[in-house]
């Protein structure tokens, strides 16, 4: 917020407009106004994005990706059906927070039982086809041999020796 208050003040120094502005911002009651005439804009915490992931975005290279695009579309007659786009992410197995408890008042330690595991990523892979139909998630689990309790509830043949890692 101190950078955009801050940016405030100098676009109106620069354009030359009267502005009650002190200290190089604008006042906080200002910034809070233009968020309430602005309901469209919010403040959000930015994602981490590589530096060369952001030099890699760019007029130049969206158009030479959306040119190739149309070329492979066009070259093998792709229809929706035949694309598909396919993401993946970490989800944490036990993440450390945990949620409050209510507890008796003088308790000095609330204890909760955690796996051994906690931290340890299981990558989630989804894919999709441009025409809506998708494949089911595959989970990817990073282990040598895979523990009977993660295959409970698995349809019949989904899990094989070739998925573990090591």
């Amino acid at each position: 917020m101190n950078e955009f208050r801050e940016l405030a003040f100098a676009l109106a120094d620069r354009n030359h407009l009267s502005h009650p502005f002190k200290d190089g911002k604008a006042g906080l009651e200002w910034a809070r106004g233009f968020m309430d005439r602005h309901p469209n804009l919010s403040l959000r915490k930015p994602e981490a994005t590589s530096a060369a992931r952001a030099m890699g975005f760019n007029r130049v290279a969206v158009k030479q990706f959306f040119d190739l695009l149309v070329n492979v579309v066009d070259t093998h007659q792709l229809t929706g059906d035949r694309i598909f786009n396919c993401d993946e992410t970490g989800l944490t197995v036990n993440p450390k927070g945990h949620l409050k408890v209510i507890a008796k008042k003088g308790r000095r330690q609330v204890r909760t039982v955690t796996s051994a595991e906690r931290g340890q990523t299981v990558t989630a892979e989804i894919c999709f086809s441009a025409s809506g139909t998708y494949v089911p998630p595959m989970l990817i689990f990073l282990r040598k041999h895979m523990k009977q309790e993660f295959q409970t509830g698995l349809p019949p043949g989904a899990y094989s020796e070739v998925h573990e890692t090591g």
